[in-house]
C-alpha cells in the first residue's frame, strides 16, 4: 500500500529540520533551493503569514535573500522576496513605477555602501581634504539619502530600514586619525549619527545598526575580497546568517512573531546549586565567582522586564525552599513581585508550561523557556514547538550572552503600558484573589472599583494602538494588523474613521490602555467595526461591553441607522466567536472560511453601561 503524498508544507518542515542540526551555508543554499521548487499554490495560506521583502543594495545580495526566506520559514511565515537590479536603488527609488513599487513590499532593507556615493576620488585625496570640504560632503550624503528614504515612504506603505554604514578599521592617515578633527572613521561616524538623529522619531524608517553587526562578528572578516573583486558580492558566507538575523529583529515585531514571556527554571539556571539540598546559604548566588554569573544573568532579565517583558518561573522543586530565595536573599534580583505566574512542583514541565499560559493568558508561541537540563529542554521542545526553548550552555558565564544575543524581544515602538506590563501581572493575581472570593461577578466588579475611560486616540496614543492592533490575538474579532503609518492615516481622517481607545483603572493601580477600536464611517447610515480589541488581562470585567456600548451610542448619535462587523476567525481567536451575537448583533452570513458578517439594527435610543463601572467618555 502506497504511503500518501506528502503535501508541500510537510516537506518544508523537513527541509528545515535539517537546517537546524546544520546551520551552515551550504544547507541553507540548499534548502532554499528546495524549498523554492516547492508548490505552494494549494496550501491555504493565511495573510497574516505572508510577507513581501524588497532588498535595495548598490552591492550584490542576492545571497542574503536566500537565508532571509529560510529564516522567515522557520518563523512560521511565507515571504516573497524582490531583489532589486544590483546598484539600481536610486532609480528604483525616484521612478514611481519601477518594479520595487508594483510589488509593493510590506518591509524594504536598503544597504548602501558610502564609497557608492562618494567621488570616484575623495578616499584617495580624503588625507588633503578640509574640514569644511568633509561637513560640506557629510551634509550632501546626508540630505541625498534623506530624499531617498522621503521618497520611499511617501509612496509606499513599507517599514524601511536603512542600513547605517560600516566604519573601516584602516585609514591613511594611521595613528593620527583620531588626531584631526575629521579623521576618516569620525567621517563615517559623523553620517551615521546625523541619519540616526534624523529618524529617531519617524514611525516608519529604522535604522540598522549595520556599523555594530560588522564590529561584532570581526570588521576583518565580514567581507569575502574574491568574490567582491569578482562579482561585487560584499558579504561573506559566515556574515550572512548574522546579518539575517538582524534583519529578523525587525520582521519578528511586524509580523507578531516577537515574543514576551521569559519563563525561568530555577537550580543552576537563576542560581548556582540545588535549593532543596544546598539549602539558602548553600546556592551559588552573590558578587563572587562563581555566584555573579547568576547575578549579572538576572540583572539582564530584569531589565527586559522593566521593558515590559513578563517573567514566569517553571521549576521542579519545593516551592516554600524556592520562594524563600525569592524573599529573603540578598543577592536574588528577581523579586517574587516581578512574577506573573509560577509553578514549583514535582509535575511534568510541559503541563507546566501550559497551565502557565492559560494563567497569564498568553499563547505558547509567545512564551521563551530557559533551563539548565538538557533532558527538560529537549522534552518541553518536542512536546510544545511553538514555546521557544533556549539552549543554553554549559557554562554559566555565557548565560548573559546567550540571553542578549536572542531577537526574540523586539518591538517597533515601547509604550508607557508596555514599561510596566509586568507589574501590571502581579496586580493581576491579586485581583483574582478577589475574584475567588466573591459571590457574583458583579460583587467583583464592584469591589474592584473600575474606571473605564473611552475616548477616540490622540496622537501620542497611537503608538500603543499600533502596538496592540499587532500584538493582540485572543480577544481580536478581525486580527487585521495596520503599521504606524496607516494607523496615523486614519487617525488623521477623522471625517470617515473613529479610533477608539479603552483605558482601565481601578483600586490596584491603572491598566492603560486595553482596548482598541477602529470604525468606518464613510457610510454614513451603516458604521462598519473594522478592528475591536481587547488585551486579555482585563477580560471579565464586563469593560468589553462598555467598549462596544460607546460605539453603539455615538452611531446613534450620528443618525446612522445601522452597524455592520465581522468575525474573522484565526487558530487563537475562537473565544470571541460568539461575541457580537451576545451583544445583540444578528449575523447575515457566514462564509466558506468561517467568516461571519453581522449586523446591528437597534439604533434607536442611547443603550446602558454595565451596571459598576464609572465610564468617563470624551
Amino acid at each position: 500500500m502506497n504511503s500518501p503524498q506528502k503535501t508541500a508544507l510537510e516537506k518544508q518542515e523537513e527541509v528545515l529540520k535539517k537546517i537546524q542540526d546544520d546551520p551552515t551555508y551550504s544547507s541553507y543554499w540548499s534548502a532554499y533551493k528546495q524549498i523554492q521548487k516547492l508548490d505552494f499554490s494549494k496550501t491555504d495560506i493565511p495573510t497574516n503569514q505572508k510577507i513581501k521583502i524588497a532588498l535595495l543594495s548598490s552591492f550584490t545580495i542576492d545571497p542574503l535573500a536566500a537565508f532571509l526566506d529560510i529564516d522567515c520559514r522557520k518563523e512560521k511565515l511565507f515571504p516573497e522576496i524582490y531583489v532589486a537590479p544590483f546598484n539600481r536603488f536610486q532609480e528604483e527609488i525616484i521612478d514611481n513605477k519601477s518594479k520595487l513599487y508594483k510589488f509593493k513590499p510590506e518591509i524594504i532593507f536598503f544597504f548602501v555602501e558610502l564609497e557608492s556615493l562618494l567621488e570616484e576620488n575623495f578616499l584617495i585625496d580624503f588625507t588633503r581634504h578640509e574640514e569644511k570640504i568633509l561637513l560640506e560632503e557629510i551634509d550632501r550624503i546626508v540630505e541625498l539619502l534623506n530624499d531617498l528614504l522621503a521618497k520611499l515612504s511617501e509612496t509606499t506603505d513599507s517599514m524601511i530600514i536603512f542600513s547605517n554604514f560600516i566604519t573601516p578599521t584602516f585609514s591613511p592617515l594611521g595613528v593620527l586619525d583620531k588626531k584631526r578633527a575629521i579623521g576618516l572613521k569620525r567621517f563615517y561616524r559623523m553620517i551615521n549619527d546625523k541619519l540616526e538623529t534624523q529618524f529617531q522619531n519617524d514611525s516608519t524608517i529604522f535604522i540598522f545598526d549595520f556599523d555594530e553587526t560588522a564590529g561584532r562578528f570581526g570588521k576583518n572578516e565580514y567581507i569575502n575580497y574574491p568574490m567582491y573583486y569578482r562579482g561585487s558580492l560584499l558579504l561573506s558566507e559566515k556574515f550572512l546568517p548574522e546579518v539575517s538575523n538582524g534583519l529578523m529583529s525587525y520582521i519578528k515585531p511586524l509580523k507578531g512573531r516577537n515574543r514576551k514571556c521569559i519563563v525561568l527554571d530555577l537550580d543552576n539556571t537563576l542560581w548556582g546549586g540545588i535549593i532543596g539540598e544546598d539549602g539558602l546559604d548553600g546556592i551559588k548566588l552573590n558578587i563572587n565567582y562563581p555566584g555573579n554569573h547568576f547575578v549579572d544573568f538576572q540583572k539582564a532579565i530584569l531589565s527586559l522586564f522593566k521593558r515590559g517583558i513578563i517573567l514566569a518561573v517553571n521549576s521542579k522543586n519545593n516551592e516554600a525552599d524556592a520562594l524563600e530565595v525569592f524573599r529573603k536573599h540578598p543577592y536574588m534580583q528577581i523579586k517574587e513581585t516581578h512574577l506573573a505566574a509560577y509553578r514549583i512542583n514535582w509535575n511534568d514541565k510541559v503541563q507546566n508550561m501550559i497551565e502557565l499560559a492559560e494563567e497569564i493568558n498568553i499563547g505558547l508561541d509567545s512564551m521563551v523557556f530557559f533551563d539548565d537540563n538538557p533532558v527538560e529542554r529537549a522534552r518541553v521542545k518536542e512536546a510544545l514547538p511553538d514555546v521557544k526553548v533556549v539552549d543554553l550552555p554549559k557554562s554559566p558565564a555565557l548565560y548573559k550572552k546567550t540571553l542578549e544575543q536572542l531577537n526574540d524581544f523586539n518591538t517597533l515602538a515601547i509604550t508607557k503600558e508596555d514599561l510596566t506590563r509586568g507589574e501590571k501581572y502581579y496586580f493581576r493575581k491579586q485581583r483574582e484573589g478577589i475574584r475567588k472570593k466573591v459571590q457574583s461577578i458583579d460583587e467583583f466588579i464592584k469591589t474592584l472599583e473600575i474606571v473605564a475611560t473611552i475616548k477616540q486616540a490622540d496622537k501620542f496614543a497611537l503608538p500603543r494602538v499600533t502596538s496592540l492592533i499587532n500584538r493582540t490575538n485572543q480577544f481580536n474579532l478581525t486580527t487585521r494588523r495596520y503599521t504606524e503609518a496607516q494607523v496615523e492615516e486614519m487617525h488623521k481622517n477623522s471625517a470617515k474613521f473613529n479610533v477608539y481607545i479603552l483605558e482601565i483603572k481601578d483600586k490596584f493601580g491603572e491598566e492603560g490602555i486595553v482596548g482598541v477600536a477602529v470604525v468606518d464611517k464613510e457610510d454614513k447610515t451603516a458604521w462598519q467595526i473594522d478592528t475591536f480589541l481587547m488585551s486579555c488581562r482585563v477580560i471579565g470585567r464586563k469593560v468589553e461591553t462598555a467598549f462596544l456600548t460607546k460605539i453603539i451610542n455615538d452611531a446613534i448619535a450620528a443618525k446612522a441607522q445601522e452597524i455592520k462587523a465581522e468575525y474573522l476567525p484565526t487558530k487563537k481567536n475562537p473565544l470571541v466567536k460568539d461575541f457580537y451575537q451576545d451583544h445583540k448583533f444578528e449575523m447575515e452570513e457566514e462564509l466558506a472560511d468561517g467568516t461571519v458578517k453581522l449586523t446591528y439594527k437597534q439604533l434607536k435610543k442611547p443603550i446602558a453601561f454595565p451596571k459598576y463601572l464609572t465610564v468617563k467618555e470624551d
